[in-house]
This record gives structure tokens, C-alpha cells and sequence, in this order.
């Protein structure tokens, strides 16, 4: 057989073979025809009409000739099923910030000062930043069986967004959900899967959000203040350390302004770069009890923050809250 014969014959058996491929094979199977591998990658490119447009005007037989590109990728790659979550716009004006109330186990006494302070400033919005329920009877951690009520934990936690609606009557109220609201769709997943995804089982749903006008705003969602402050609940940093305090760990990790509660401590932290560019975070403190049975000893302590938003412009206070006094 001719060298002709040979890579016609395989040019015409293996029409989507990558180049290089079917160069290797006819060099494997006929080493005595060619030179080396390159010699017949070269000879294989010419008749497909890959060596330029030159070299494609010479070429007399056509019948293999292909658009240039990567060679032998006839299945496409699959599209990504990945759903990246869009930003969720924090309204302008003023807004109230409760984290970590951690229902039927809040504190009533600090729960009551964030409130009064409320009824006074009367913000626009209240931003229910994530733990607001606490879910203790589905979670993971060992616990009191005395203490394992779903129904009760979730009845106190409706009344609570009732009392909320009524005593802020025409506040846009949003809830976005926390690693302990997460709980609820981890234990549907684990317990119900075959209920995973019906509505009548979801946060919204069971927390009665449409009643009481409450927007939801997801677990792994970002809070956008305007263009230059983030907000989130704190869980989304996988693993961060908090060596010095929540809030430096938030500008180390983030690099920008940010809000967050999950650790249940009041922090700030202030950065400047080399460029003067200004970089402030906040953690919150809680509103929940302050001695649960699993952290007797900790460093929490009560607090909630409001924010101002024009435009882009934002200030934040942080407020800590002391024996029911807020500072």
C-alpha cells in the first residue's frame, strides 16, 4: 500500500479523529511509509485543509477538508445547571438589623429595648438578618428530649412575626434565612426527601411569610446596600476563623464593607489600603438567651444595628445592648 492509499484510507474511516490521534495510528500501524509522527500530523492536516488558506486553495481533493478548530469534538460540553443567586437590593431609607433571635429561646428583656428603640426610630425596613428561629428540635446536635416541640417552636415563631406585622404595620419586613432555618430544609432532605420542593413545605410556607407580608430572602443570597455595602448572615464563610474579631475576619475574607451577625458579638474593624480606599465591617450582637445549655460560658453579647441608605451612600450603627440598656 502506497503512503497515498494509507492516510486516504484512514482519512475516510476516521473522518473525527482528533488530528494528532489518527497521526499517532497510521505512524503506529506504518512506520515504514513516514518519518515520524509530525510528518504524518502534517500530511493529515493538509488534506483536512488545516495548515491555512493558502494551503487550502492547492488543495485539489477536498473530500476531507474541515473547518479549522479543535478536531474531533463532535458532543459539545453540557451546560452548567449552576444557578449563580442574584443580589437582593436593600431598600433605601432607614432600616432596622436583627440577627440571631433564635426563637422560643430569645431573651425578652433585650428583644424588648431593640423593639422600643424601633417604635421610636421608625425604619423603613426591618431586616431579619438570618436565625430569627431557632429549630432546636431538628438539630443535628444532641439535645433534651423534654425540649423537642417543632410545633411549639414554630406556633411562637408565627407569633412573633404577627407581633411584628402588627406592630409594624407599614414596615417592609424581610426574613433571610440562616443556618438555623437551614436546619428545616436539611432535616426535609435527610427525613422527607420525597416532600423536598413541595411548597406547602418550605420556610414561606410554614412560617406563614405571605400573611404576614414577610419577603424571603435565601440562605446563601448577598444583601446589597447601594453598590458599596454587603450584607449576610454570616454562615456563608465557610470555616472562617475569627482570631481577633468577626468583623476583621469579615474584611480579610470579603474585602468589602460588610455586615453579618452568626457569631453573636458586636465588632468593627476598619481598613485602609495603600490606594486610601476605606474598608469597614461590622459582626452584630444576638437577641437570644445568653447562657444555652451547649455555651453556659461565651463571649456574646445583645445587640442589633440600623443603616441609612441613600443612593450609595450608607452609615451604620451598631448597637450593643447591656442588662436590657442600649449603647
Amino acid at each position: 500500500m502506497e503512503r497515498i492509499d494509507i492516510l486516504e484510507s484512514n482519512l475516510s474511516k476516521f473522518p473525527d479523529l482528533p488530528t494528532l490521534t489518527l497521526a499517532k495510528k497510521i505512524y503506529k500501524e506504518h512506520p515504514e511509509h513516514f518519518n515520524n509522527i509530525e510528518s504524518v500530523r502534517n500530511a493529515v492536516r493538509y488534506r483536512r485543509g488545516n495548515i491555512g488558506e493558502a494551503a487550502r486553495k492547492t488543495l485539489v481533493n477536498k473530500t476531507h477538508k474541515r473547518k479549522p478548530g479543535k478536531a474531533g469534538f463532535k458532543i459539545e460540553l453540557p451546560d452548567s445547571i449552576a444557578e449563580p443567586f442574584k443580589d437582593f437590593k436593600l431598600p433605601q431609607g432607614k432600616t432596622l438589623v436583627m440577627s440571631d433571635v433564635h426563637i422560643p429561646y430569645h431573651d425578652m428583656k433585650a428583644v424588648e429595648a431593640c423593639l422600643e428603640y424601633a417604635d421610636k426610630y421608625n425604619p423603613d425596613s426591618i431586616l431579619f438578618n438570618g436565625d430569627i428561629a431557632d429549630f432546636y428540635s431538628i438539630s443535628r446536635w444532641e439535645k433534651n428530649p423534654e425540649e423537642r416541640n417543632l410545633s411549639r417552636e414554630l406556633m411562637l415563631c408565627r407569633q412573633f412575626l404577627s407581633h411584628m406585622r402588627e406592630r409594624f404595620p407599614k414596615t417592609r419586613i424581610l426574613y433571610k434565612i440562616g443556618n438555623h432555618e437551614e436546619r428545616w430544609e436539611k432535616y426535609m432532605w435527610l427525613k422527607a426527601p420525597e416532600l423536598s420542593g413541595v411548597s406547602d413545605f418550605q420556610i414561606y410556607d410554614i412560617l406563614d411569610f405571605a400573611k404576614y407580608g414577610i419577603e424571603e430572602i435565601k440562605g446563601k443570597q448577598k444583601i446589597k446596600g447601594g453598590k458599596h455595602l454587603t450584607i449576610i448572615h454570616g454562615h456563608e464563610i465557610f470555616g472562617a476563623n475569627a482570631p481577633v474579631n468577626f468583623a476583621r475576619t469579615l474584611q480579610t475574607n470579603l474585602g468589602v464593607c460588610t455586615i453579618a451577625g452568626h457569631r453573636h458579638q458586636t465588632s468593627e474593624h476598619a481598613f485602609k489600603n495603600a490606594d486610601n480606599k476605606h474598608t469597614h465591617c461590622w459582626s452584630l450582637g444576638c437577641l437570644c438567651d445568653m447562657q444555652p445549655e451547649y455555651a453556659v460560658f461565651n463571649k456574646w453579647n445583645h445587640g442589633f444595628a440600623t443603616i441609612e441608605l441613600c443612593g450609595n451612600v450608607f452609615n451604620v450603627d451598631n448597637k450593643r445592648i447591656i442588662d436590657g440598656e442600649i449603647y
